[in-house]
């Protein structure tokens, strides 16, 4: 059998077909937070924040984690908290909270 070796840092992974249906459980807000903190394998990282749920953010970092790596998040007027990597794709990452969080 032939394996090849994926550490699943920024290795795209096709999908196989489209999506047909949205699979978010909520509404995504694009002018709520303008940037975080990310604090990535010790250092920190100003990113923008191009969206955010209650469950997770999406933000634009040149940084590379591995999938389900986690970093902490630390948005303006707001406590630290950690998050896990989801997804990456074209310089972008996609976070999930480790709890649900309050917008508002």
């Amino acid at each position: 059998m032939y394996r090849r070796n994926l550490a699943l840092a920024g290795d795209l992974i096709a999908r196989a077909q489209p999506r047909l249906v949205e699979q978010r459980s909520e509404p995504r807000h694009s002018d709520f937070v303008e940037r975080a903190v990310i604090t990535f394998r010790g250092q920190d990282h100003l990113v923008p924040v191009v969206n955010i749920s209650s469950r997770g953010t999406m933000v634009e970092s040149d940084i590379v984690p591995r999938i389900g790596e986690s970093v902490a998040v630390q948005f303006e007027g707001c406590t630290r908290i950690q998050a896990f990597v989801r997804w990456i794709r074209d310089g972008r990452l996609g976070l999930n909270f480790g709890h649900e969080i309050v917008l508002g």
